[in-house]
């Protein structure tokens, strides 16, 4: 151990401190050095609250537009706010990127891609997830094909499947808080594992709030002015605005989704195999990949059409959708939690 440590502390990885607290058993490591650029993050943060600053609603001549600058500025000094705080945590995500440095040097060099993707269960419990994704499917574009009135039924704003859809990321969440708490605390190696499973976690919120519209479907609160006049639904969501260049009613937001599960359950994988390289960077920066079942929803999920023609609503197979990828991201999630650290002790 101790040639490892003194390489460690040669290359600027982590420094051991000798002395009596070493030789009786209470070993300090000290701070890993902070490089100068993480002060350019308070340099962006500042700049964007200039721009914000500059930006004049009330000049608008549309209240699309006027409303669409108001939020942009409201955006403005919230990514502000998180470069500030990603500044105040340069410490500790310094000490956990050297920590993933060193995972890149030390790389197997036979790492597969077994090695990267674990099942979300038993033999006996994946089979069966198996069987659910496909009777899902089967399900899905069976009804489509024939117009089945119970789609209909289930994909009705702030329906079934929406409700579905909410609970599911909240368990996604929590599935990554429960993965996050256990790659922190005493003993732990550094590593970007516990800060992938928070942003994880806070994306899983995000998309949860977003479905609920920011709790107003419960709630019954009124719409703010400026989410009025730039929403195709005149909602608290971010989803649903009209962003400057697209079409006004154009749900952008679809093809987000489309280019996620067909990247996540496509893309990815298939670098996964294929690249050795993308195969290395994936188990350096400990970022879970989805398991097999997962692909298959995601990459599938890519391709369920609106079927706006059949319904004469838009939300038909954007719905269906959503639903099927945010199962995919509860059972990555689980998967994530339910492995803890075999890769980080690989």
């Amino acid at each position: 151990m101790q040639p490892m440590r003194e390489g460690l502390a040669a290359e600027g990885m982590a420094t051991v401190q000798d002395g009596p607290a070493a030789e009786s058993g209470a070993g300090a490591k000290s701070a890993a050095p902070v490089h100068w650029s993480w002060h350019l993050l308070l340099l962006l943060a500042a700049g964007m609250v200039v721009t914000s600053l500059m930006l004049d609603p009330a000049a608008a001549e549309t209240d699309l537009v006027r409303g669409q600058l108001t939020i942009l500025r409201g955006a403005l000094f919230v990514f502000a706010a998180g470069a500030v705080g990603v500044w105040f945590m340069r410490g500790m995500l310094s000490e956990d990127l050297l920590g993933a440095f060193a995972r890149w040097r030390s790389a197997p060099s036979d790492l597969q891609a077994r090695d990267l993707i674990h099942e979300p269960a038993s033999p006996r419990i994946t089979g069966l997830l198996w069987a659910g994704a496909l009777a899902w499917f089967a399900a899905v574009f069976g009804g489509l094909a024939s117009a089945s009135e119970w789609l209909h039924r289930l994909t009705f704003e702030n329906g079934p499947l929406e409700t579905l859809t909410v609970i599911a990321y909240v368990v996604a969440a929590v599935f990554a808080l429960l993965g996050f708490r256990q790659s922190t605390g005493e003993g732990r190696k550094p590593g970007l594992r516990r800060w992938v499973l928070l942003v994880a976690a806070a994306g899983a919120f995000l998309i949860a709030a977003e479905e609920t519209d920011w709790g107003q479907v419960y709630l019954q609160y009124e719409t703010p002015e400026s989410f009025e006049a730039a929403n195709i639904q005149q909602d608290l969501s971010l989803h649903n605005l009209a962003p400057p260049g697209i079409v006004p009613g154009t749900r952008w937001a679809n093809w987000v989704l489309r280019g996620l599960g067909f990247g996540l359950g496509g893309i990815v994988p298939l670098l996964v195999y294929t690249v050795p390289l993308f195969r290395r960077w994936m188990w350096a920066w400990q970022i879970p990949i989805p398991p097999f079942v997962c692909q298959c929803l995601l990459f599938v999920s890519a391709f369920i059409p609106e079927a706006a023609d059949l319904y004469h609503r838009n939300n038909v197979g954007s719905e269906i959708r959503e639903v099927t990828i945010a199962v995919a991201v509860v059972l990555w999630m689980w998967t994530a939690h339910r492995t803890g650290d075999e890769r980080a002790e690989a």
